[in-house]
This record gives C-alpha cells, structure tokens and sequence, in this order.
C-alpha cells in the first residue's frame, strides 16, 4: 500500500500551519532531517533536508524501543510469552543464587514500562560486555518493581534477548513476517549486541517511509489494509500510562512528565503519545484529530520540536476539508527544496588549483576516511586504514580523494554553498565547503545515515597538511560522536609537489 498524496487543505489542515511549524522549528534552531504530516491515513506534507534524503535509512536511537514493544506484542498475542513471567524464570543461568525480593518480582511487565527497580542503568548499557544479561540481573534491584520509573536502555534490549530465548529468532526475524513486510516496509535493520542480541533500545536505522507506516500502524491499533494484525488491547496498555515518570530526572520538560506506557511516551496534549529517539526521532500521533507526524533530526532542543507542533500547528487544525489555498504551492516548492543551513561557498582559485592532483600520506596510523566521518549512531567502524588524501579541483569540480588499504573513493565537495552528495558502499554522504583562510579549507561531511556529522579544517603550510574536526552537534560522551585526534600528513613527493608546496610556503 502507498499512501495517498493529498493536499493539506483537503484534509482540514492549512497549509500555513505547516509553513508555520517550519518556521518555527527553524527559529528554535533545531536541525531538521526529514518530516511526514499524515491524517486519516495521507500524506500532505513530506521533506528532507538536504543531503538526507528518502532512500536512506536514519538512525532511529530510542524509537526502536517502540518497535521492541510491538514484537513482544505480537508474542503475548500469540501467547509465546506472558507479561507476567519472572525475569529469574527466564534467565535461571544467569540470575544470581540468592536473587533479591525486588528481582524475584520483576516481569517482562516491568521491563516495558521502565519500571523493573533499578535505580542506575547498567554500564555503557551492556554494549561492551559479552555477558551483559548475568551483570543486568546482579545490578542491584533497589525498588519494588512497577514502583519507580528509571529509563533503562538495557532492559529494552532485555525484551529483545528474551524474545530471542523464546523464539530462536533475532528480534527483526521475529518481526519480518508480523510487520516488516504486511506494512510494506524496507529491509530494516538493528545493531546487534557483543552476545548477538538485537539491540531493541536503540539500534534500527528506517527510513522516513518505514517510520510513518509503523506509527501510522500504531496510530491504527494494530490494524492494516482492513486486518487486524495485532489486537486493539495491545496498544491501549502500550500507549496509556502504565506508571508515573513525573519528577524522573528529565529537566521539567513537560513532554517527559506525562506517564509512560510500554515504549512509548505520553504527551501533555490530551491523546496524543509518541516513539522518541535521542536527538529528535519522533513519531507522533494525535488521536483526537487522527493525525501522525513523524521527525529525523538532530536536535538538542527536544521538548522545543514538541512545543512546535503544539503551538503552531495543532491549533488550526479543523474538523472539516478547507478551501484550496495559494499557499499549497509555496509549502509544495519548500519542501522540495529543504536543505540543511548552507556553508556559505568561499573559493579560492589559486590554492585550488595548487591543490590539484596533489595527495597527502598520513605520519601515523589513520582510519578510513568514513570513519573519521563517523557520525551520531554510528556503533560500528567500516575499518580499513587511510593510505593518503588527495584532491581534485577542475573549475566547480572539487573532490577529496581516499586512498585505503581496502579500496579507494572519491567524496564530492559542494562548494558553491550546497552539500554535493557521494554514494560509498551504498551509503549517502554530503559535503559542503568553504575556504576559511587563504591556507584553511572547511568541509562539512556527512553520513546520510547518521544524526550528526563533522567539519574538518586542513590547515595547509609547506609540504604538510594538519586536520582537525568538530561534531555538528556540540555534546559530549553518551551516545555522542567521538572525535578523531589533531592529524597531520606529508605531501606525496611528484610532479605537483614543488608547485603545491612552493605555494603553501609563499601563501600560508
């Protein structure tokens, strides 16, 4: 099934409220990605920020927990499991010998709703330890679960090693047949665990696409082209609030007061709950109007992409079609020409055309240049070490070139204040630069997969090239991007050496 394609207008939604929530999140200063405005089941509304784009699946963080929750759904449905089983039942090898009171009590129940009785999370959420189920079952239960609200990463990916204990199938296995393909969505994937495990508190990458189909199944209650595959009961306990997070540590925001069901959010707007993932991946539904937003960005400022669309577009939202509006086509060409806040192009001749032909070989050790790239949600390294970096500049033509023990490419570099994009192993990548100083070049680089980027600067004196890089989003530790140490590289002896260094010598 494809989604009708409709004007805003027709299904009671005017297409300045949209033009307004566009305005607003630009004001906030929140990085877009993409959006999709659905009510009654169509689209009217849909964009990506350039170098994003639709065939690119976006790291989704925590929306996956509520995919998580769907499958144990579908497994309570199918009666493979019971809500009430004891975590201990399930996992006796690695339950301690003389489990506590409070983890004798704790359910899968208590795993949905963030409420098994931790007080911490265990470390680095179980991404480095091979045995992490046997350290999240001695992490002291402090609470008597169902009592306390702790967001707990770890015991949603517990959900998905519990799934797999009962099924013999990794949790998108599991899911393929129940919701995957019925709903018609993209070969998703999930990144596993050190143990195999599917890591179902964060690790599914979808497409905008995959995302609006999933929330519009939600927003069904389990419904899809006329059946019914998964019941009306599951969804009104995963999204009704199964315990109170009011005051958990979260800032005041009040998106984040509202209760919690299983793996999905409360709004402060009366029937509306969500899917969150971290730096705003959000799918929102709206039950009262019927309506479903779905969000990829990379923003700090959470509770402002909320605030949005309370203010500026849930207001004017009517019960019945509107009249055709002009301004249909001035939403209509904004979102076809979305693009992330534009370096603005600085060039410069003479260094370009010095620079051309010439490369550069690392003085130690470098990791493949996609990697460097690296980018928010990117858990595995490519691998691969970079052999030299080099560039090409013919007129507008500029390109860095990646020389790897494991094969080369080249990246293209928009340089006229647009991101130019490069597909590398079937990955998008965008890059965007400007001339900084006579001697410093600044590229923007992005993985279309990934929430955050880098901006490098190669800083250019004599025969040698010095590289330095900043995060697109300023956080640090978490689930941040870390960044690569100050590089630096020796101009490759040849024929455009003595030009290209004679003119970093006579103009850096």
């Amino acid at each position: 099934m494809e989604f009708p394609r409709v004007a805003p207008e027709s299904l009671g939604i005017p297409s300045q409220a949209i033009l307004d929530l566009l305005d607003e999140l630009y004001r906030y200063g929140i990085e877009m990605h993409g959006i999709m405005v659905l009510r009654h089941g169509k689209v009217c509304a849909q964009g990506w920020w350039k170098p994003y784009e639709p065939k690119t699946p976006h790291i989704m963080f925590s929306f996956s927990k509520s995919l998580t929750s769907t499958a144990i759904g579908f497994a309570w449905q199918e009666g493979i499991l019971s809500l009430d089983e004891r975590l201990i039942d399930i996992f006796p090898d690695k339950a301690p010998e003389h489990p506590s009171e409070n983890l004798k009590k704790a359910c899968i129940r208590h795993l949905l709703m963030m409420g098994c009785g931790h007080e911490t999370e265990i470390n680095d959420l179980g991404r480095g330890d091979p045995d992490w189920i046997y350290t999240f079952l001695h992490h002291p239960f402090v609470y008597e679960p169902g009592t306390h609200f702790l967001y707990n990463t770890a015991g949603t990916n517990l959900l998905s090693a519990i799934l797999t204990k009962k099924t013999g199938q990794t949790l998108t296995q599991f899911l393929r047949p129940r919701l995957i393909q019925p709903l018609g969505m993209s070969d998703i994937r999930c990144q596993p665990l050190p143990d195999g495990t599917e890591a179902g508190g964060y690790g599914y990458s979808l497409t905008l696409e995959d995302m609006a189909r999933f929330v519009q199944f939600v927003a069904n209650q389990g419904q899809w082209e006329g059946r019914q595959l998964l019941k009306p009961e599951w969804f009104q306990q995963a999204t009704s609030k199964q315990i109170e997070n009011r005051g958990a540590g979260w800032g005041g925001d009040p998106d984040w007061q509202q209760g919690y069901g299983f793996q999905f959010w409360r709004c402060e707007p009366e029937g509306v709950f969500r899917g969150d993932g971290a730096f705003g991946q959000y799918g929102v539904v709206m039950t009262k109007q019927d309506m479903v937003i779905v969000i990829q960005s990379a923003s700090m400022r959470l509770q402002a992409v909320l605030t949005a669309i309370w203010d500026k577009l849930l207001p004017q939202v009517s019960d019945a079609p509107l009249p055709e509006s002009p301004l249909y086509h001035v939403l209509v060409h904004r979102l076809e020409n979305l693009e992330l806040n534009p370096m603005l192009g600085m060039r410069n001749p003479g260094a370009e055309a010095s620079l051309n032909g010439a490369a550069y070989t690392p003085d130690a050790p470098t990791p493949a240049m996609t990697d460097l790239i690296g980018g928010i949600g990117k858990f595995t390294p490519d691998g691969g070490q970079l052999q030299s970096l080099g560039f090409v500049c013919q007129g507008d033509d500029v390109r860095l070139r990646c020389v790897q023990d494991n094969g080369s490419y080249d990246i293209a570099v928009g340089m006229t204040g647009h991101f130019a994009a490069t597909e590398i192993g079937g990955t998008t990548y965008g890059a965007n630069g400007r001339w900084r100083a006579k001697d410093k070049l600044e590229i923007e680089l992005r993985n279309a997969r990934m929430a955050g980027g880098k901006r490098f600067v190669f800083q250019f004196a004599g025969d040698k090239l010095t590289l330095t890089a900043d995060s697109t989003i300023p956080e640090i530790g978490g689930l941040a991007d870390p960044l690569p140490p100050t590089l630096t590289f020796t101009l490759q002896e040849g024929e455009v050496t003595t030009h290209t260094r004679m003119y970093w010598e006579v103009n850096g």
